[in-house]
């Protein structure tokens, strides 16, 4: 059960005891208000000890304001949530936390180049005339969704140069919002893509946020997804770069000089060499010189 306290709480109620030995660190700190009051108490039980409720009905109170649904549906709630997805209004219900849930199928954001496509659940849908008329076309994300892409494919972290792909000098025709970090699912659908060799081009910004994102996605996608590396990388990073963005997430470095990919080695002793990091939208400066590079 995702949530221990409803467990222990539920016993309290039902059994008016449970082993001591069983309620976490965590859930002695959520119960220490009933331990003082004298509501709960620990007791000698044998060789061990027990937490014993000496007030059921304050007990049942408790319960009643920590799960405003009821222990009982909160319950069967933490199994959904458990075993399935539980909405994100109902996590709000049972445990007044949205982030308990999940909102369902993800909005993917899309921008292509005139004459380009993908195929959604089995229909084609034009996203180069989408693009033209309005901006940008998305499409819903469901854990069985079937989305096949044009190759190659640009993830692009931010929003401007999402907006702005086609000038960072891939050689993407389409390009996917990335908004940053990818959600699990939206993995799962990039590596179920079946696609080429460096057809999925990811464009981050150039610090230890973008670069251990790269790393999810050569995890989800192998050979078949490549680091854009602008010409004169090194060069940016050194007059455009931002100590800040290094230093704050320089412990998601850790570990990465293990791995076997040659980019993330490269980009990681860059990165250490200047202690900056550098974000993407500087490849749509006028000031950054001539753009283009390769995939890595």
């Amino acid at each position: 059960m995702a949530d221990g306290l409803i467990q222990t709480l539920a016993r309290l109620l039902e059994e008016g005891s449970v082993p001591w030995s069983s309620v976490s660190a965590k859930q002695r700190d959520q119960l220490r208000s009933l331990r003082e009051t004298g509501v709960l108490t620990v007791e000698r039980a044998g060789a061990g000890r027990r937490l014993t409720v000496q007030d059921e009905e304050v007990v049942r109170r408790f319960a009643d304001a920590e799960y405003p649904a009821g222990l009982d549906a909160a319950r069967t709630a933490a199994e959904t949530k458990t075993d399935d997805h539980l909405a994100a209004s109902e996590a709000v219900a049972h445990f007044r936390d949205a982030k308990q849930g999940t909102a369902g199928d993800e909005v993917l954001l899309f921008r292509g180049l005139p004459g380009t496509t993908i195929t959604y659940e089995g229909a084609p849908l034009r996203i180069g005339r989408l693009t033209k008329v309005a901006g940008v076309a998305a499409v819903l994300l469901g854990p069985e969704t079937e989305i096949a892409v044009e190759a190659p494919l640009a993830i692009v972290e931010n929003r401007e140069a999402f907006l702005r792909f086609d000038e960072l000098g891939t050689a993407a025709r389409l390009a996917c919002f990335g908004r940053g970090r990818l959600s699990n699912q939206a993995l799962g659908w990039l590596g179920s893509l079946d696609v080429g060799r460096n057809a999925i081009c990811h464009c981050p910004d150039y610090d230890p946020v973008g670069l251990s994102e790269f790393q999810r996605l050569h995890d989800a996608c192998g050979e078949r997804v490549c680091l854009f590396w602008p010409d004169g990388l090194e060069a940016l990073l050194q007059q455009y770069g931002k100590a800040d963005l290094y230093e704050r997430n320089a412990s998601l470095l850790n570990g990465m000089d293990d791995s076997p990919h040659p980019t993330i080695e490269k980009l990681m002793v860059l990165l250490q060499k200047h202690g900056r990091g550098l974000e993407q939208e500087i490849l749509l400066s006028k000031n950054a010189g001539e753009k283009g590079g390769s995939p890595l």
